[in-house]
């Protein structure tokens, strides 16, 4: 997981977004952590820049979509799309045409203002 956090911060900084990193961050290891712990299985990580926005997608080999639950406070687990659904403006899950699913959150971001000299 600690791989993934470095890429969107290397991503986020080369795509001068850096403002928006926490919440692609948050984002990101949600998603990473249910592809290791429900999935078990290889996953692939992709971040898309849009206008505005970064698309997070990962692609796993299980065929189980994700599902939003109702939050309970004295849980131990259960809260990682919660925190995907409070952070993206949009997110789903589909399955993929040769397995697996595909899971993609959509987060809006504003590049970091140019400082003046």
């Amino acid at each position: 997981m600690e791989q993934s956090r470095r890429l969107v911060a290397r991503t986020m900084r080369a795509w001068n977004m850096s403002a928006g990193e926490e919440p692609v961050t948050a984002i990101v290891a949600e998603l990473v952590a249910n592809a290791v712990t429900h999935a078990a299985t290889p996953f692939e990580l992709r971040l898309v820049r849009g206008e505005g926005h970064v698309r997070v997608e990962v692609r796993d080999r299980d065929h189980r979509l994700p599902v939003l639950r109702d939050l309970q406070p004295l849980s131990d687990g259960g809260r990682g799309m919660f925190l995907v659904d409070c952070y993206a403006r949009s997110w789903g899950a589909e399955p993929a045409p040769d397995g697996g699913k595909l899971v993609w959150a959509e987060i809006d971001v504003a590049p970091r203002a140019a400082i003046a000299g």
